[in-house]
């Protein structure tokens, strides 16, 4: 979207009394996302608690991406340490039975520990 911006400029001069400098600033762009019509409502909520919209969020997200020049969260596998029943109740068994499994009393128990 193109926006005119009008200036203007009062003098004293016979010759013009006012001048118009006329000059156009591009300030938007559009952009389409398509996403879950639920993650979309349970954001705006949450943005709204903020109160901020999702344009603004979207803007300020771009920000940030273009000062750390990057993505601005850690992005991982959100089942990268999800294990079955039967995985983790073989880690606790490992665990519980391992010679370095012990408990301490206090702090300096634990570092005494750590650092044989």
């Amino acid at each position: 979207m193109e926006m005119d911006k009008i200036i203007t400029i009062k003098t004293t001069s016979e010759f013009a009394k006012t001048m118009h400098f006329a000059y156009t600033i591009d300030m938007t762009t559009n952009v389409q996302i398509r996403i879950d019509t639920a993650l979309k409502n349970k954001a705006e909520k949450t943005l709204n608690k903020l109160g901020l919209d999702l344009p603004t969020a979207f803007r300020i997200f771009l920000n940030k991406v273009n000062l750390v020049g990057g993505i601005p969260f850690s992005v991982t596998d959100d089942n990268y340490f999800i294990y079955s029943n039967k995985e983790e109740e073989e880690i606790l068994d490992a665990y519980k039975n391992s010679p370095r499994s012990k408990k301490f009393n206090n702090s300096k128990e634990l570092i005494k520990f750590l650092r044989a």
